[in-house]
Parts: structure tokens; sequence; C-alpha cells
């Protein structure tokens, strides 16, 4: 009998595993890490070398594998992996004389090299800001409008306390976080989160990381955000011109540290007023709600609202005019320095301030990728140093998959494993 098999229509641009792995590979910049993870070794067998474990590792991350077991076991059955691995099969000698073909690395031996790789974590997020600096160099639109949020990654480790014996069972670094929640209708509801979590800059329009902190799970964001801006490197600061974030960043410490970076920050209102409550502006006829909406009052007690102008930079203030229809065309100047929350460089109550603040979601769609692509939403990470080195990782091949397909003259999609 003839099986007549279904034929795929985007067959002719979908990437195998094992071809996505060595673009990833092709794409990534020179490093000098492999000497430092040689001197590491010292002694002992070195059946493999440190590039093989390293892109063993790329590999898991590739296959979207959860467990160091799954990957070996992989190896073992899959001779194409191994040849790009470059784990060559090689006999060993047992105690009682006998020769066993060895064809991937123990597990006790990856996890060696995992430990090794832990201490110079340092050094792969450099090689990943080197990477980073490759897509500034090759998009000239990359790193101008920015987004910022902080993920959860929730350990499902059992919460030992500190006087427990630290085995690899347990996960002494993670710590407990509470967050508020708000939805739609209004109400609040609390979150409790057990673990880390990665505190993240990505580029709105391409959906690649700028820069990123792997924490605890109790360090706040606002917090983090103000290290992150003010160790954010020279070329981010000099092409950075907008920078989306929710309500939980909104405050004026962390807004003074984005502007004097000379960058617009464009953060939701914690809107902690009344529904309907308005403010008047100094002593003037001018009043304005929580949302940014300006309205002048007239002799009859009658609120028209005022249409935003632009922003002053001259005398730091939002000007503020008449529709058309009511034939007035004085412009009042609103001081930032009046409520700077309120009012931003660019009002709230704009269409521009409403589109960019849209752009904020592709921050969102990263966390998504990270959850689900690069498999933290069921992870068996233990400890901070292993879950910043998983972090980096998937950082790595995230910007190397990105920096190939810009070599073969694809600059859309980049963020897609989809060539």
């Amino acid at each position: 009998m003839k099986m007549i098999t279904q034929l795929n229509l985007f067959e002719d641009h979908e990437l195998g595993d094992l071809e996505k792995i060595l673009m990833v590979l092709d794409g990534l910049p020179e490093t000098g890490l492999f000497d430092e993870l040689e001197v590491k070794r010292k002694h002992g067998r070195k059946d493999y070398s440190v590039q093989s474990y390293f892109i063993a590792y790329i590999a898991k991350i590739v296959l979207q594998l959860e467990t160091d077991q799954q990957l070996i076991r992989q190896l073992n059955m899959n001779s194409q992996l191994r040849q790009i691995c470059g784990f060559e099969t090689h006999g060993v000698k047992l105690k009682n004389g006998t020769i066993k073909l060895v064809h991937a690395p123990s597990k006790s031996a990856y996890s060696r090299f995992i430990q090794d790789l832990e201490e110079v974590c340092p050094d792969i997020d450099e090689w990943v800001l080197s990477g980073i600096s490759e897509l500034y160099n090759l998009l000239p639109e990359f790193g101008v409008d920015l987004a910022l949020d902080g993920k959860f990654i929730d350990s499902y480790a059992t919460p030992y306390g500190k006087k427990q014996r630290k085995d690899r069972r347990s996960d002494c670094d993670a710590d407990m976080a509470i967050k508020k929640r708000h939805h739609k209708n209004g109400t609040v509801s609390m979150e409790k989160h057990y673990g880390y979590r990665c505190h993240l800059v990505v580029d709105a329009t391409y959906e690649l990381p700028v820069t990123w902190e792997v924490t605890t799970a109790s360090e706040g964001e606002p917090t983090v955000a103000k290290r992150l801006i003010r160790n954010m490197r020279q070329t981010t600061m000099e092409r950075a011109e907008y920078l989306m974030a929710d309500r939980g960043y909104s405050g004026i410490p962390l807004q003074n540290l984005i502007e004097e970076a000379t960058i617009i920050p464009i953060i939701d209102h914690p809107r902690k007023w009344k529904e309907d409550e308005t403010r008047q502006y100094l002593d003037t006829d001018v009043i304005y709600n929580q949302s940014g909406e300006v309205f002048w009052v007239n002799d009859k007690g009658k609120a028209i609202q005022l249409i935003y102008k632009g922003y002053d930079k001259y005398c730091d203030s939002l000007r503020y005019g008449f529709h058309p229809r009511y034939q007035d065309n004085r412009i009042f100047r609103l001081k930032r320095s009046v409520e700077p929350i309120i009012f931003n460089q660019v009002a709230r109550d704009s269409q521009k301030f409403k589109r960019l603040y849209k752009k904020r979601t592709a921050v969102e769609r990263v966390n998504g990728r990270i959850d689900r692509d690069f498999r933290f939403e069921k992870h068996t990470i233990r400890g901070l140093k292993k879950m910043s080195l998983a972090i980096a990782m998937s950082f790595l091949v995230m910007v190397g998959f990105a920096l190939a397909k810009l070599k073969q003259g694809q600059n859309t999609h980049l963020a897609s494993w989809v060539v």
C-alpha cells in the first residue's frame, strides 16, 4: 500500500533543530571564554573539549530540553547532534578489563562543566553584551525605544530555612515576594512568588534584550531599575529616546534618573486618586486629573477640556490650548515641577503617549518567550548563580540567532525562531 504524505506549505521556511544550533553558533561573536574554562579544568580526564560541552548547552536550549539528563539521552541517541557538538565515540577501559564504548559525556562530567561555567557567568554576560553592541552597529533603530519589566521565575524547590544543610536538592538563595495584580474591573489580587526575578530592558521594536539583572524574588522592581539605568552602556544612553514601563515603576526618584540620562519615561500612573478627583493648577483657572487631562474653568464653573500643544523644553512646561471651535488662541504653560508624575514630558492625555505606551507589550512578549521557548515556566534550576547563568545563556542564544539572520540579509522577525 502506498503512503501519501501531506505536504507542508511552509516547509521551505522552517528550520530544523540541528540547523538552528548551527545558525546560533555562526551568529555568535568571537570570545576568549573557552581559554578561561580550559584553565579551570586543570586535572582530570579530558575526553572532550570545553567547546563541545558548551555547544551541548546551546543544544539543550535550542532543543527545549528541561533537564541535563534529557540532554545526555539525546546525545547518546542522536549521532548528528554528537557530531555538531564534537563528541566522538571512544572506548573506556573498565576495572574488570573490558572496553566500554562511550558516545557522550556522563551527567556528572557535564555537571562539573556547568559548575565551571557558573564561575565565568560575568564573562558570558559580556559576551551577550558584545553581541548586543553588534546589533547597535547593524540596526540604526535598535535601542531607540526601550521597554522595562520584571519577571518572576518561580522555583519548585522546597523553601528550606537558613539553618538547613545546603545540598543540591534545596534552594537556599530563592525567597518569597508578593505582587499586586490590578485587574480591568478595578479589583486587586495578591500573588505569591517563591524564586527569582529577571529585571529586563528590551528593544521595543525588535524585541531583543538590551540589559538585564537576575535577583531573588524579593528585590523590588524600581530599586533594580535604578541600577540598570545607572549601569547602561554609553551606546545605549546615546541612542535611547523613550523608556516604557508599567505603573509599578512610577516614582519621582526613578523618573528623575531616567530623565537625567536624557531618556523620556513613558510610565503608567499608579492612579491613587479618586476616580473623579481634580486638582487646581497653582492659583489659576486651570484644573487637571490623574490621567493628565487639563481643563479651563470659565466664569460659570464649566470645565472646558484643553488640547495638548506640545512640550516646551526651554521652561520645562507642557503647552495647552483651546480647541479651534472656541476661537481662543490663549496658551497655558503648565510647569512640570508642580507635579512631575502627572505632567510627563510627553503628555499623558496625548495620542503620542498612548502610542508609545503600547510598545511596552514588547517586553511582555520577551517574557513569554523566556517561559515558553526557553523552558523557564517549568525548570529544575537551583541557586542564584545557576539561574543567572541560565538566563545569560538564553539571551546568548537569542542574540546569536538574531545576528545570524542579519548575516543572511534578514532584518525582520529577529526574535523569531523561523527564518
